[in-house]
């Protein structure tokens, strides 16, 4: 027979449940103490036990409600649209060399975007003015080699069309 090391209120407990004639009075005497403090160590470890029962359904409904909320989470994270901020900048950028005002710019990422996400349109016109900087840094330096090269196609353009 195995023998454990159990708390002497877990043995009081046990021999109360046990349903045998006698095994009361048995565990009072090897314990030293009286049969109601046998009874009184059953209540008490019932009551922790129903005690943890009702801990573990509040868990088991927590559980549930947070497996939901992740399929929730899950469901619109695939309907949202990711758009980092680069290709904010280059949207904005294309928005204006296509003619589109910044602040029609801002109203258009608002219908895709959480507020919170949209920059404003003096944002977005740091960032044209950014690129438009840079492209005139670009420019600078192929100007002189393509000028004459475009020189060339206007004028076979003008004298002889198409």
């Amino acid at each position: 027979m195995l023998n454990l090391c159990v708390p002497t209120i877990l043995c009081n407990a046990a021999a109360a449940v046990m349903s045998r004639w006698g095994a009361v009075s048995e565990r009072a005497r090897q314990a030293g103490c009286s049969r109601q403090t046998i009874y009184n160590d059953t209540r008490e470890v019932c009551a922790r036990l129903q005690g943890r029962d009702h801990g573990i359904e509040q868990l088991r409904a927590q559980c549930t409600q947070l497996c939901e909320e992740n399929q929730r989470l899950k469901s619109e994270q695939r309907r949202l649209v990711a758009i980092e901020q680069s290709a904010l900048k280059r949207f904005a950028v294309t928005a204006q060399a296509e003619g589109v005002s910044l602040r029609v710019a801002e109203t258009l990422l608002r219908t895709v975007l959480p507020a919170q996400r949209v920059p404003d349109h003096t944002t977005m016109g740091r960032w044209t003015q950014e690129a438009g900087r840079r492209a005139g840094e670009v420019l600078a330096v192929l100007d002189p080699w393509c000028a004459p090269l475009v020189e060339t196609a206007c004028i076979d353009e003008i004298f002889f069309g198409g």
